[in-house]
C-alpha cells in the first residue's frame, strides 16, 4: 500500500508548484468553460462517500491508520458539505449509496470509475497554474460512468470528495524539535514543520455528460475541516436560485416604483 505520508507530500507539492511556477496571483479553482448554462439543468446532488486517508507518522515503527479518526472526519465532511450545498440552493438526494454499492455491482464499478476519471481529469486540469481569468480554460469529463450514479440515485449532479491527511507521533514531533534546535545552533535557521496537515479535493460533476462543473483543492496545517471549508467557500450557486432571488428583487423594485408613482400623482 503507499504510503499516506508519501501521498501527501506529493499532493503539496503540486500546489507549491503551481505556486511558485507563475508570478501572478494563482487559483486552485476551475470551472467549466459554461458553467451558468451547465446548472440550469442541475437542482439535486447526491454526495459520494468522501474517501478519507488519515496516518500518525511514526518515528521508529510503520506508520498507523487511524482509522476512527478518518470515519469522524468523514462524517464531518458529509455534514459539511450538505450544509454548504443547501445553503446555496441545492437540494441533497437522499440515497444510501454504500447500500446500493453492497448489493450491487455494476454500481460499485461505476463509483470506481468515476473516481478513477477524477484522478485522470486531474492531471490536465491541473498541469498548470491559472490565474482567475484562465480558470475556465479546460472542459474535463471523468467519463460516462457517473450517468449510471446519477440514475440510480435520481441526482442531477454528484459531489466528490479526497480527503488525505496525517499527524505526527510525540516522537517524530520531538525528534523535529531536536533537528530544529541543532540546525538553529548550527546554521542560525530553525526549521519549522507542521505536526499535522490536511490535504482536499472537491470535485461537482454533472450526472449526465459527466464533466467538471467545478473542482478545488486545497491544504491546511490542522488534521480538521479547515481544508474543506475553505475549499468549498468557492462553491457556485444554484443558478435556479440566483435566477428566482433576481425576480424578487426586480419584483420589488418595479412595485417601489408604481408607488412612488402613484405618490407624485397625489
Amino acid at each position: 500500500m503507499i504510503n499516506v505520508f508519501a501521498k501527501f507530500i506529493s499532493r503539496l507539492g503540486l500546489l507549491t508548484i503551481l505556486a511558485v511556477l507563475s508570478a501572478c496571483a494563482t487559483t486552485n479553482v476551475r470551472e467549466h468553460p459554461t458553467l451558468e448554462s451547465q446548472l440550469l439543468d442541475v437542482d439535486s446532488v447526491l454526495i459520494v462517500t468522501p474517501a478519507v486517508t488519515v496516518e500518525q507518522v511514526n518515528f521508529s515503527a510503520d506508520n498507523e491508520r487511524l482509522v476512527g479518526l478518518e470515519q469522524t472526519i468523514q462524517n464531518d465532511l458529509i455534514a459539511m458539505a450538505t450544509e454548504r450545498l443547501t445553503a446555496r440552493g441545492f437540494e441533497i438526494v437522499d440515497f444510501d449509496l454504500e447500500q446500493a454499492i453492497a448489493e450491487d455491482e455494476n454500481l460499485a464499478y461505476a463509483v470506481t470509475q468515476a473516481e478513477e476519471g477524477f484522478e485522470e481529469a486531474k492531471k490536465t486540469l491541473y498541469d498548470e497554474p491559472l490565474t482567475e481569468d484562465e480558470k475556465r480554460k479546460f472542459q474535463v469529463s471523468v467519463g460516462t460512468a457517473v450517468n449510471i450514479i446519477a440514475e440510480k440515485s435520481g441526482a442531477d449532479a454528484v459531489l466528490l470528495m479526497h480527503y488525505i491527511g496525517y499527524k505526527k507521533s510525540a516522537g517524530n514531533v520531538a525528534k523535529d524539535v531536536a533537528v530544529g534546535v541543532l540546525s538553529g545552533l548550527l546554521l542560525g535557521v530553525v526549521p519549522t514543520s507542521a505536526a499535522s496537515s490536511s490535504y482536499v479535493e472537491v470535485a461537482f460533476i454533472d450526472g449526465v455528460t459527466g464533466d467538471v462543473l467545478w473542482t478545488n483543492v486545497f491544504t491546511a496545517a490542522s488534521l480538521d475541516l479547515t481544508a474543506a471549508n475553505k475549499a468549498m467557500e468557492a462553491f457556485p450557486e444554484d443558478v435556479d436560485t440566483l435566477t428566482a432571488e433576481s425576480a424578487v428583487v426586480e419584483q420589488q423594485i418595479t412595485e417601489e416604483d408604481v408607488s412612488n408613482e402613484t405618490e407624485e400623482d397625489f
